[in-house]
């Protein structure tokens, strides 16, 4: 009797279903609870509650002290990044410059050695013409025959410099040849967004003031719906939230038609607006439903260990700070 399909075994080919026991090519889909995703207003970088929360023309929300650190430490190691390409556009100049004057050396050499060798033909001239020469008593002269090789006096013993014949040992490990280092490239210097990857500057940074709907909550570290609308003070979870650019309160766009667009003012400091210009979508915060936000994610691996599955698959928050897919 035939075994079943899932258990056969003794196929003379590796079948998916062996591949994905062996830990070969295996992907792994994981739903990720509320814990994984930033409460809305948090700081992307403390994930934290902001003390002086400031937003970036995306969306993002920043403590200001966490994201004027990062952008110093980008500005710092952009800076280092651009001194070693100039060190290495210098090195690569300077060696350009040295083949050209070795090359014209060169020509020199050899204008000088056809020179002797038309205005005289006496032995003594092209001996002291190969003496000269970078090449020693190995080069040619300008007759066409080669010199005969300097022989040992007697008693005089052959001096051999170890250290040239080591610089090819592939079995020394200190004389191993290595590859050259990567040639570096042009260093853009201008500071980005942490999160979203685009240009930003200090300046571009805009002041955000948020009404706080859970005061003792705040003061633990903040928490999900602990800012609210300034407007309707309803708690900010999943929905949409705008930011008014003038005043820098920050609302629900459920409330714009009927407070903001009617007198183009804002409904609490009664600041005017330009235009629908002045009106910032801020980033959502995440849940654990589906219908607020993308809640599966995937892991692919080429080759797995028992250790990491055994670890990883234990659930999306196994242990303190660890995301269960790798």
């Amino acid at each position: 009797m035939s075994r079943h399909s899932k258990h056969s075994n003794d196929r003379s080919f590796y079948t998916h279903k062996e591949r994905k026991e062996a830990g070969f090519a295996g992907t792994r889909k994981d739903v990720l609870g509320t814990d994984c995703f930033l409460p809305f207003g948090h700081c992307a970088l403390s994930l934290k509650a902001p003390k002086e929360p400031v937003c970036t023309p995306e969306g993002w929300i920043y403590d200001r002290e966490f994201i004027l650190e990062n952008l110093l430490r980008q500005k710092l190691e952009k800076q280092a990044d651009a001194k070693k390409y100039e060190a290495q556009e210098q090195r690569k100049a300077r060696a350009q410059q040295a083949e050209l004057q070795e090359a014209d050396q060169r020509e020199i050499d050899e204008f000088r050695r056809a020179e002797q060798s038309l205005l005289s033909e006496d032995a003594r001239h092209k001996r002291a013409l190969d003496r000269s020469s970078p090449a020693g008593s190995m080069s040619s002269t300008a007759g066409g025959s080669d010199r005969p090789e300097k022989k040992l006096r007697q008693g005089e013993l052959l001096v051999v410099d170890k250290a040239k014949f080591r610089e090819k040992s592939f079995w020394a490990p200190q004389c191993t040849q290595s590859a050259a280092p990567a040639e570096l490239k042009k260093v853009d210097t201008t500071t980005r967004c942490p999160m979203s990857g685009k240009k930003l500057r200090v300046k571009d940074l805009i002041p955000v003031k948020f009404e706080v709907y859970d005061q003792k909550m705040l003061q633990e570290g903040g928490g999900r719906g602990v800012f609210c609308c300034a407007v309707s003070k309803h708690p900010i979870t999943h929905q949409q939230a705008v930011l008014i650019k003038p005043s820098g309160v920050v609302v629900l766009e459920s409330v714009l038609e009927d407070c903001v667009y009617k007198d183009m003012v804002c409904p609490v400091t009664g600041a005017k607006l330009k235009g629908k210009d002045d009106i910032l979508k801020l980033q959502q915060g995440g849940t654990g439903f589906a219908s607020h936000n993308e809640v599966e994610a995937k892991s692919f691996s080429m080759i797995r260990s028992f250790a990491g599955d055994a670890r990883t698959q234990q659930g999306h928050l196994p242990r303190a700070g660890f995301v269960g897919l790798h």
